[in-house]
């Protein structure tokens, strides 16, 4: 059976205590490859082992079902569970604990009957108003049981738009737990970032801002200029000779398409390449290449920010501004997770995040 951290006990409890004392909905804040899949399935476990409680794991990409999947059969292999998904080709509804994709189920809440608790991956994700698939899915989620409670899990916990995920009037109200970066590369759970500004940078002041991010055609438009991407190309190439995996994360697909037409036409480098738009299959095999360490580099355009899990990252390249600090996190946080092949994660930043 696996064995919690000292700060995922810490956080286990910390809900407990919440639920318990508390009317409103808790959430729980630790950083990016900090383990908050394990504090999941250890809730998961008790709910339904002490408790005898149906629970609902919600998620929005298929490699966090996944993910969950697997530390559930790690963590409580005593619990049967479901899993609903059209990604994964599973519409599992009447077991005591089902992982399901938002996408898949956002309109089913009366379908998959009553929970007594619906975990949230990656919070951050609920919308603070409006119609979205999350909020719909939950407020039918309630109607179907009152006393339904809902808990978060996040790295973090804030919009860039519109402030701290968590308020009196939202679907979560307070954060019960939050662990730190720092802390937990003091003690050893985190892998250290190493970070370096590229020579070569754009003129950033040109840039508009909406919603809380620069527009992206404009971001495109001003990154894919051709001395940049050689220039960021070649340092790249210069600083990874004695890295394992390179990351690299574009600001537009036209602009990951010439970072890999110039990592193969003047460094005789193959670099994977996934979009939004990369059929599932060719997705899936560039990405378990990548982890097998056959391919050494991999580009992509805001697909990789949450979700992929692959410890052997030991740099990550910025080719990308962004006005937005989750996430600025969430692509370096790619390279926090430990791993024995490495001692720490290069961040290599173009796009004037650092400096």
């Amino acid at each position: 059976m696996m064995q919690l951290r000292p700060y995922q006990s810490r956080s286990v409890d910390a809900v407990y205590e919440h639920l318990r004392t508390r009317d409103d909905n808790p959430c729980v804040v630790i950083p990016t490859a900090g383990g908050k899949t394990p504090v999941m399935a250890t809730i998961c476990k008790d709910a339904v082992v002490r408790w005898n409680g149906r629970v609902l794991i919600l998620a929005h990409v298929k490699e966090l079902l996944e993910q969950t999947a697997d530390k559930l059969r790690a963590v409580c292999p005593e619990v049967e569970f479901g899993i609903y998904s059209a990604g994964l080709k599973r519409r599992d509804t009447s077991h005591q604990v089902i992982v399901a994709g938002i996408q898949s189920i956002y309109r089913r809440a009366c379908e998959l009957d009553a929970f007594d608790l619906v975990l949230v991956d990656e919070a951050h994700m609920i919308p603070p108003e409006g119609d979205g698939m999350y909020r719909q899915f939950l407020s039918d989620a309630v109607v179907v049981n009152p006393e339904l409670r809902i808990v978060g899990f996040t790295a973090t916990p804030f919009r860039m738009k519109t402030g701290p995920i968590c308020t009196p009037e939202g679907i979560l109200n307070h954060v019960c737990f939050e662990v730190g970066v720092r802390e937990l590369i003091r003690d050893g759970y985190l892998c250290p970032l190493i970070t370096k500004a590229g020579i070569n940078k754009a003129d950033f002041d040109r840039l508009h801002v909406r919603a809380g991010e620069f527009v992206a055609d404009e971001v495109e438009d001003l990154m894919d200029d051709q001395r940049l991407v050689e220039s960021a190309c070649e340092e790249t190439v210069g600083y990874t000779a004695d890295r394992q995996s390179v990351l690299i994360f574009a600001s537009g697909v036209r602009h990951g398409g010439h970072i890999v037409d110039v990592l193969r036409s003047r460094h005789g480098i193959e670099a994977g390449f996934v979009t939004g738009e990369t059929p599932i299959a060719e997705r899936d095999e560039t990405l378990a290449r990548f982890k097998a360490g056959d391919l050494k580099y991999l580009v992509n355009v805001n697909v990789l920010t949450t979700g992929f899990d692959a410890p052997n990252i030991d740099c990550v390249a910025l080719l990308r501004p962004t006005n937005s600090p989750g996430l600025y996190y969430q692509m370096v946080g790619r390279g926090f997770r430990l791993d024995p092949s490495k001692d720490n994660c290069l961040v290599l930043d173009f796009g004037g995040n650092i400096l």
